[in-house]
C-alpha cells in the first residue's frame, strides 16, 4: 500500500477513535471540531478532507461502531450455539446474556459501550432519521436473533414473552451504563458499595438480575390477578 494511502487511513482511524472517546464522555453536541482534531493530533482541514463535515463524521462513527459491535454480538451468539449443538447440550442462559452485554460492560470497550448506550438512549428520547436507520439496519436483526436464543434457553417460558424481556434487558443495560460516572447515582444509593465503573461486578450483577427475570413465570394472569377477598 502506498505510504500516502496508509497515512490517510491512519489519520481517519485516529479521528474516529478520538470521536468515540470524546462523544462517549461528553456527548456528541458538546464536542467541538477543534477539540476533536486536537485530541486526534490532526488539523481542522482533515475533517472536511476525510468526512466533509462534523455531521458526516458522526454518522460514520455510529455506522462503524454499530456494525462492529453487533457483528461481534452475533459472532459470540453463533459460537455459543455451535458449541452447544456439537456437544448436544442446551445453551446456558447466562452465556447468552453475557454475550449481549459484553460490548457495554467489557473493560476493553468502556468508551464504545458508553457511546453505544448513549445512542440507544438518544433513539428512545429524541429519535432521528439517523438513529432510526441504525436501529433498523444493525440492531433489529441482532435483537431478533437474541430473542430467539433467549426463548430457546428458557423452554418453560412462552416464546411470546421474550420480545418483552429482551426490551427490558436492553433498557436496564442502557440506563445502567449511562450512569458510569464518578458521581453515579448507584454509588450514592449504595453508599459506595455498588460501583457501575467496576466492570466485573457490573457484569455479574446484570447477569444475575437478567437471568432470573428471563426465567420467571410467564403466567401474567396469575401474577396480575387480584387477591382473593378477605386476604
Amino acid at each position: 500500500m502506498p505510504v500516502k494511502s496508509q497515512q490517510n487511513i491512519d489519520v481517519r482511524k485516529r479521528m474516529i477513535d478520538s470521536a468515540i472517546a470524546l462523544f462517549a464522555r461528553k456527548g456528541v453536541d458538546q464536542v467541538s471540531l477543534r477539540e476533536l482534531t486536537t485530541d486526534a493530533g490532526v488539523n481542522l482541514a482533515a475533517v472536511n478532507y476525510h468526512f466533509g463535515s462534523k455531521e458526516e463524521l458522526v454518522k460514520i462513527v455510529f455506522e462503524e461502531l454499530t456494525t462492529r459491535v453487533n457483528r461481534d454480538r452475533l459472532d459470540r451468539l453463533h459460537e455459543i450455539e455451535t458449541t452447544c449443538k456439537a456437544s448436544g447440550t442446551p445453551p446456558r442462559l447466562e452465556d447468552i446474556i453475557l454475550a449481549f452485554i459484553e460490548p457495554y460492560t467489557g473493560t476493553a470497550n468502556t468508551d464504545e459501550g458508553l457511546l453505544l448506550a448513549r445512542l440507544a438512549l438518544r433513539h428512545r428520547t429524541t429519535p432521528s432519521d439517523m438513529t432510526a436507520k441504525l436501529m433498523r439496519k444493525h440492531f433489529d436483526p441482532m435483537a431478533k436473533r437474541y430473542i430467539a436464543a433467549l426463548a430457546a434457553a428458557c423452554p418453560a417460558v412462552p416464546a411470546d414473552e421474550f420480545p418483552w424481556r429482551y426490551t427490558f434487558m436492553a433498557s436496564a443495560v442502557v440506563l445502567t451504563i449511562t450512569d458510569r460516572r464518578k458521581d453515579s447515582r448507584l454509588l450514592k444509593l449504595s453508599d459506595g458499595k455498588a460501583d457501575p465503573n467496576d466492570s466485573i461486578s457490573l457484569s455479574a450483577a446484570l447477569v444475575r438480575f437478567l437471568a432470573n427475570g428471563m426465567r420467571a413465570s410467564g403466567n401474567l394472569q396469575r401474577v396480575l390477578a387480584p387477591a382473593p377477598a378477605g386476604i
